[in-house]
This record gives C-alpha cells, sequence and structure tokens, in this order.
C-alpha cells in the first residue's frame, strides 16, 4: 500500500519502506519539521527532492491537481496539534467533513461515532459532554480523539497519525491505539502509519514495521524492526 524508494526532503532521508496492507507502522523523527515533511510526502502535498513514494500503487509526486485529490479522499489524517477549526466544537469539528463534505446521513454517522467511542473507552455521553467544547478549551486527548474520530469516519484505507500521542498519558495513548488497531481489524486491506517525534517508539505502540528517518547529512546506519 505504501513503497518508499531512497526518499530525501529537506530535511530528512529514508533509503526504503514497504507497508503492506493490514499493517501498522511507526515511523520515529527525530524532529517535528522532519515529521511534518514526511507527512507531507505522503499525502502528496509536496515532493521530494530525491526518491520516490508510491501510494495505492500511484507515485504520489507526479500526479495531477485532479488524480491528488482522488488519492487522498481514500486517506486519513490525524494530527493532535492542527487541523481543527478554533470557533467550532469538537463535534462539529469531527461531523463536519462526513457529514457535509460527504454527504453521509446522520443515522449512520450517530451509529459508527458510537462503534468509535466504544473502541476508544469513551462513555456516549461523557464524550458529548467533552465535545460540545471548543479546542482552545479541550484537554489533549480530547483534541486528539476528536481529530481521530474525524479521520476515521470517512472510511479511509490508510490512516496517517502525525504526533497525535505526543503529550498524553499512557493510558490515553493506549486508548487510541487498541482502537486503531480495531480499525484495521474490521478491513485486512486497511493500514496504518503512525509518525512519531523523538528519539525512542513509544512503548504501548508496538507496530508491525519500524523506521527511523534520519537527519540529512546524518548518515547513520537506517535502522528496521
Amino acid at each position: 500500500m505504501i513503497e518508499i524508494n531512497q526518499l530525501e526532503g529537506v530535511h530528512f532521508r529514508l533509503p526504503a519502506a514497504t507497508i503492506p496492507a493490514g499493517e501498522l507502522a511507526a515511523f520515529v523523527a527525530p524532529t517535528l519539521a522532519c515529521a511534518r515533511e514526511f507527512v507531507d510526502l505522503l499525502l502528496g502535498l509536496t515532493r521530494p527532492r530525491e526518491g520516490a513514494v508510491r501510494v495505492f500503487g500511484e507515485s504520489v509526486g507526479t500526479l495531477d491537481e485532479a488524480a491528488s485529490l482522488a488519492l487522498r479522499s481514500r486517506l486519513g489524517f490525524a494530527a493532535q496539534a492542527e487541523g481543527l477549526i478554533g470557533h467550532l466544537a469538537l463535534w462539529e469539528n469531527i461531523l463536519l467533513g462526513p457529514g457535509y463534505h460527504q454527504r453521509q446521513t446522520a443515522a449512520g454517522l450517530d451509529a459508527r461515532v458510537r462503534t468509535l467511542l466504544g473502541w476508544c473507552g469513551w462513555p456516549v455521553e461523557e464524550a458529548r459532554t467533552a465535545f460540545r467544547r471548543q479546542p482552545e478549551e479541550a484537554t489533549p486527548f480530547e483534541r486528539a480523539t476528536a481529530v481521530w474520530l474525524r479521520a476515521l469516519l470517512g472510511g479511509p484505507e490508510l490512516l496517517v497519525c502525525e504526533n497525535l500521542l505526543g503529550g498524553l498519558a499512557a493510558e490515553q495513548r493506549r486508548r487510541l491505539i487498541d482502537a486503531s488497531v480495531s480499525y484495521l481489524s474490521e478491513n485486512p486491506s486497511r493500514c496504518s502509519v503512525f509518525v512519531l517525534v523523538g528519539d525512542r517508539l513509544i512503548e504501548e505502540l508496538q507496530p508491525t514495521t519500524l523506521f527511523y528517518l534520519s537527519l540529512r547529512g546524518d548518515f547513520r546506519a537506517e535502522a528496521q524492526a
């Protein structure tokens, strides 16, 4: 589903990576700039300096605008620090995409939200109270859950999480990780990518495949497990 070959951007380098359908992968980036550039390359928002990225068999760096938009419609993106509209409540942020842009029905959205909340261990009434808050009033876990829910309500084939778990307590990280695994188990054609910022893997995240992004000009051996 994702194939990377000799990828080099402004901030990082990665010789090779392959993430087939059904896998949960983790990429550890040494800086936030590395993480953001890598995610932009996966989403087709920027082009690499060198190398190639293929998602769903398409070379994302060579697509025209229409093909790029069609590709991104198959992806779900969740980043705790960005992407929420500040003057809208969390629940409005969650439902805006699938309800307005994708024209999903209220009944269908309600049923799906209940399922996803159950995977996260959120009682529905507790969530209703929490998601009335605007992003600046919400806790990091509430914001992270909101963007995660919004990403998955579209039923993406690939979930990309950028630093979603940063600043969360271990139990909160575990809830989102376990819920993401539950999402993958629904359909073996899906996969998830968690892009972490730091120098180590988060203990609760046990990916099928692990990669490390190296800073450009840093020629340490690439690690893969």
